[in-house]
Order: C-alpha cells, then sequence, then structure tokens
C-alpha cells in the first residue's frame, strides 16, 4: 500500500518537473536521487519506510550516511539534498506530506564553497577602493576592470581571460558584453548589460589599453599579451589583501553577482541565463550551498 503511494507520488512529481521545462536529464537525476533515499530508507529503518513520513531526523542521517560511509564528494552530496528539497516542497504543496522535513537541514560544505563567500557592500567598496589605490599605475585601471566584470556581469575566470574587444557591444542605449568563444553556436553565447559603473571602468582601461597588433583580446599584461586565469586571482587576492578583507576569491565577486541579482530581481530563470548555467537546477545549487556557507540561512 505504501509502496504504491510512493510510486504516485512520484509520478506526480514527475509530472510536476516536466510542467516546469526543465531539462530531461535534469528529471531524471531529481527521480533516482529520490528513489536512492527511498531505497536507503526502507533498508535502514525497514519496510514501513515511506516518503510521506521523511522526517528531518531521516533526512540528517541520509546526509551523514552519503559522506561519512560512502563518502561522497561534497558536490554530489548536495546533488542529492537538492533532489530532497525539491521533491518534499512539491510534496508539502500537494498535502502528500504535512511538513517539509528538507527544512533546517543545510547542505555540506567544502573549502571552495567557504571561500566563495559574498561580499557585503561595504568589503566591494573597499576591495575597489584597493583596486584604485593599487601601486602599478600602469594597470590600475585594468585591475578596475576587471573586478567590475566579475561584480557586476558574473562572469568566470575563463570567460574574463578570453574576452576580445569586439565583445564589447555598444547598443543604443546601453552597452552589452558579449560572452563566448569565437566560433560557438549562438546558443552558446550570451550577451550581459552593463551597468554605469562597470561600462565607465572598462571605457577607463580602453584609454590606456596597451597597442598589441598581436592579440585582439581585451586584457593584457604590461607586455601587451593576453593575462591569464592566474593573473585574475592575483588581482583579487591582491586586492583584497589590501583592503583587510579574508577568504575572497575571484568565484566570490561571481557569487556576489547571483546574489544580488537574484535580490533585486526575484527571477531565478535570469540569474541563471545570466551565469550561463545549462539549467535552474544548477542555479538552484549554487545559490544554495552558497546560502549555508555565508550564514544566510540559519541550518544546520
Amino acid at each position: 500500500m505504501r509502496r504504491d503511494h510512493d510510486d504516485i507520488i512520484l509520478v506526480r512529481f514527475e509530472e510536476s518537473l516536466t510542467l516546469s521545462e526543465l531539462s530531461a536529464s535534469t528529471i531524471v537525476n531529481y527521480l533516482a536521487d529520490v528513489r536512492a533515499f527511498l531505497r536507503w530508507g526502507k533498508g535502514e529503518i525497514g519496510d514501513g519506510f515511506a516518503l510521506a513520513h521523511t522526517t528531518q531526523e531521516h533526512i540528517r542521517r541520509y546526509r551523514s550516511y552519503l559522506t561519512q560511509e560512502l563518502k561522497r564528494a561534497a558536490s554530489t552530496v548536495n546533488r542529492h539534498l537538492m533532489a530532497l528539497r525539491k521533491f518534499s516542497a512539491f510534496a508539502t504543496q500537494i498535502g502528500a506530506m504535512s511538513t517539509d522535513p528538507t527544512i533546517g537541514v543545510s547542505l555540506v560544505q567544502d573549502d571552495r564553497q567557504v571561500a566563495s563567500r559574498v561580499l557585503t557592500g561595504e568589503e566591494i567598496e573597499k576591495l575597489l577602493q584597493a583596486a584604485e589605490n593599487g601601486s602599478r599605475a600602469g594597470l590600475v585601471r585594468r585591475d578596475v576592470a576587471i573586478l567590475q566584470l566579475l561584480l557586476h556581469a558574473g562572469l568566470r575566470i575563463s570567460e574574463t581571460v578570453d574576452l576580445e574587444q569586439d565583445d564589447v557591444l555598444f547598443d543604443n542605449p546601453g552597452v552589452r558584453l558579449r560572452v563566448g568563444r569565437t566560433g560557438q553556436t549562438e546558443g552558446n553565447v550570451r550577451y550581459l548589460p552593463l551597468p554605469n559603473q562597470a561600462y565607465k571602468a572598462l571605457s577607463d582601461y580602453l584609454l590606456v589599453r596597451p597597442h598589441c597588433t598581436i592579440s585582439n583580446h581585451l586584457f593584457l599584461g604590461q607586455d601587451g599579451r593576453p593575462i591569464s586565469g592566474r593573473t585574475v586571482q592575483r588581482i583579487v587576492s591582491n586586492c583584497a589583501k589590501s583592503a583587510g578583507i579574508a577568504g575572497v576569491s575571484a568565484q566570490s565577486l561571481r557569487r556576489t553577482f547571483a546574489v544580488q541579482l537574484l535580490a533585486n530581481t526575484k527571477n531565478l530563470d535570469l540569474v541563471s541565463e545570466r551565469l550561463g548555467h545549462q539549467n535552474r537546477a544548477i542555479t538552484e545549487q549554487y545559490l544554495a550551498v552558497h546560502s549555508n556557507s555565508s550564514g544566510l540561512a540559519g541550518e544546520n
């Protein structure tokens, strides 16, 4: 009887996921992760275990099972937990669960997640001020422009390095940034609007950008060659150190962009599009991991 009830809930869950226009692979992964939890429950707790009777303690025990016994990576554990969050929210909505058992259960963290915390408004100001006060006068405008693009366009390090001069598009009105490697299909290229502060920093840099005939890359070193991803990381680290801010990486600035955009727009699909994620499920996990590691959600 209970097994039939679980099957019915899972069928309705699959129908709901399909209507939400998630990709087929995402739907398959969600269902597989929920079924894996159900199998664990029946093996660990007994045949009487049912999804509708899941408690917060069950979720915590399952998290411990994945991390401690199976030694799964944080990203894998969090994927399972995100699937259970998605399912529990649905089951609660349709009345199959009286309460959501995943509320109050945090995702697991790793070193990369901790280093990718979101900056406060005060920290952003200090970081940019440190860049403007840099000791290398010839590179100050470049470094400020890079920080502005990381903060206000949410670029990956690789995307920042790959930018070329003609990726800056002057629309009327406004300015956009074309992000994507040359030769990619249009579907793999995204266009990001630039706020005034980012555009001004970029314009200031273009006035002093070294004239170079060997490369059309936007950001160059003093030798006229394209900068590397390591250089971008070093710029962020040096500015953070000068500003007295700990635990900041280039990834922190991308996360800051994502969290602020979601707070301002309440539009997860827009955030997913701007970040260049393949689907919103990835963005959900990206933001949920942040909220736990930064203290925005008081979960345990």
